[in-house]
């Protein structure tokens, strides 16, 4: 699994982002096969986030959202994939629920020097929401 996430991250570094989705489509595959049954939690939340952030790349919204749920129901705690959620909810056209996603990052992450991009989409976020009420 390790191996497969590696080969993952390394056709994600280098913008072959089709390629990245099958090795980590590949990791989570073994990782839910009944080879792996102590694969950790956090492990297969971070393999589902992982592809997730390629899916946002590829433009792929709905993969990414339903990734990111994956990701949380292994480890409610990894704000990366809440962060990412959040992303993927605001292309998706769904706002309100990207806002939710958003504040929760902010609130684990006060600290500026982490939370600058997450702080940008919240703003973005908020003009979407106020072009919406506005109408």
């Amino acid at each position: 699994i390790e191996s497969a996430k590696n080969q993952a991250n390394s056709f994600f570094s280098k913008g072959l982002l089709e390629e990245s989705v099958r090795w980590f489509s590949k990791a989570i595959w073994v990782a839910q096969s009944v080879h792996a049954p102590d694969v950790p939690p956090e492990m297969r939340s971070i393999l589902h986030s992982n592809r997730a952030f390629a899916y946002i790349k590829l433009k792929r919204w709905r993969e990414a959202e339903e990734d990111c749920i994956a990701a949380l129901a292994h480890n409610s705690k990894n704000t990366k994939a809440v962060y990412r959620r959040a992303m993927a909810r605001f292309e998706l056209g769904e706002a309100a629920s990207a806002l939710r996603d958003v504040e929760q990052v902010l609130a684990e992450l006060p600290d500026p020097g982490s939370n600058k991009e997450a702080l940008e989409l919240k703003q973005r976020i908020c003009k979407s929401l106020k072009r919406e009420q506005s109408k």
